[in-house]
């Protein structure tokens, strides 16, 4: 008889926390309402001087929690990826570098999630057309 009651109660125990965390996260859920948006950004092409131009098109995803007791918004932009449709190719020695530089260029940039990247030896005019593009593109999905 103890045995089993000292079972059951052991069973209880452990269930319990279980359901006030789950009763927690449905409170929770039922006093905030979350919307998720993706949308692109073309930036203005950011120029290497004679090896050509460069644009980047960021790829944004918006949420928007909202509070519905206190009606207050929250909103965080997070950058998922980037595209880079033009960028210096007329020559070899410029598909080559592009080659290199570009997917560095596009990781540090989601891993930064701001236009502090880290420029690139070798790319000097690429990573900076790559930021002014970057930069423009950023403040169109701030403004949005």
């Amino acid at each position: 008889m103890r045995r089993t009651t000292a079972i059951a109660m052991s069973a209880s125990a452990l269930v319990l926390p279980t359901a006030s965390v789950v009763a927690a996260a449905t409170a929770q859920a039922a006093s905030s309402k979350t919307v998720t948006l993706t949308k692109s950004f073309t930036g203005v092409q950011g120029s290497a001087r004679q090896w050509g131009n460069v644009e980047i098109v960021l790829v944004v995803k918006k949420t928007t929690t909202t509070n519905l007791s206190t009606h207050k918004k929250t909103v965080k932009r997070r950058i998922t990826s980037v595209k880079v449709p033009i960028y210096p190719n007329h020559t070899d020695r410029s598909v080559f570098i592009n080659q290199q530089a570009l997917p560095i260029l596009i990781q540090e940039t989601v891993r930064a999630q701001r236009t502090a990247i880290n420029m690139l030896s070798g790319a000097t005019m690429t990573s900076q057309a790559f930021e002014q593009s970057l930069q423009s593109a950023i403040l169109k999905a701030k403004a949005w």
